[in-house]
């Protein structure tokens, strides 16, 4: 699912978290700085710091259909397919135990990180 999550101009790091409670998986998304601000402009929504364009509904609503997209291109089944999106706005590094020295991602700092907002949306 990562993989085809990657093919998306949006997408820096991709990480795709699923409860086993829950019908349908999530993504969180260190996204391409320079395509958000480009997708903030073709929106009309400007002014703004990182942080605020990736919490914007219009910005994360128009990443997650490209997302969705990019499964469905690779014929991923529905359950596979991301339901809802969280856009990080800071990135994952080494430096910041977010990424190995091979830079894969760490799973369990990054949800232990992101806990609360991963909360927030699987409501």
């Amino acid at each position: 699912v990562e993989n085809a999550l990657k093919n998306s101009s949006y997408t820096q790091i991709p990480y795709v978290y699923a409860l086993s409670s829950k019908s349908y998986c999530i993504a969180l998304l260190c996204p391409q700085h320079a395509a958000i601000r480009q997708l903030a402009a073709s929106l009309q929504i400007s002014g703004k710091e990182l942080s605020e364009l990736c919490a914007h509904p219009q910005i994360v609503a128009a990443v997650l259909k490209d997302l969705q997209a990019q499964c469905k291109a690779a014929k991923l089944a529905g359950f596979e397919t991301p339901s809802k999106l969280i856009l990080v706005s800071d990135e994952w590094t080494v430096e910041n135990d977010m990424l190995t020295t091979t830079m894969k991602i760490k799973r369990k700092p990054i949800a232990d990180r992101h806990a609360s907002e991963i909360k927030a949306v699987y409501v």
